[in-house]
């Protein structure tokens, strides 16, 4: 006997419904993996500007600080817990006195958080510092 009636099978709407069950899993994992991603570029995006603000401090040392806010002999490594939109980064400032060449100082800034995940990111900037100012 044949069938003539016209239409979807069972099967076939469940295959469908699982279809567009799996396609819509997706597209919500993935919503959440940019969220995340989105959120982790805003934060690189405050933790480089905190870590080129203590750079910039450092560029305006002079040798007698009749110039400048600090004399070269003050920069030093510190390290120091910030706030940033509502999470708490620490900043860590590491120098190496005269590296690369006698009379300079290798600074190295390191801003550090923990993103939603908790999976620690970080931003460096590392940058050379002469004792002789273009100021002085």
């Amino acid at each position: 006997m044949i069938s003539k009636s016209k239409g979807f099978s069972l099967i076939e709407v469940l295959i469908s419904f699982v279809v567009l069950t799996v396609g819509v899993l997706g597209l919500v994992k993935l919503q959440a993996y940019m969220e995340v991603k989105s959120e982790n570029a805003l934060h690189s995006i405050d933790t480089l500007y905190l870590a080129e603000e203590k750079l910039e401090l450092f560029r305006t040392r002079s040798q007698s600080a009749g110039t400048g806010t600090m004399l070269y002999s003050d920069i030093k490594g510190s390290t120091e817990s910030l706030s940033m939109a509502g999470t708490t980064v620490s900043r860590v400032v590491v120098v190496k006195n005269d590296f690369p060449v006698l009379g300079t100082k290798h600074i190295k800034v390191s801003v550090n958080w923990t993103d939603r995940w908790n999976t620690p990111q970080t931003v460096d900037l590392d940058t050379v510092i002469s004792k002789y100012s273009e100021f002085d």
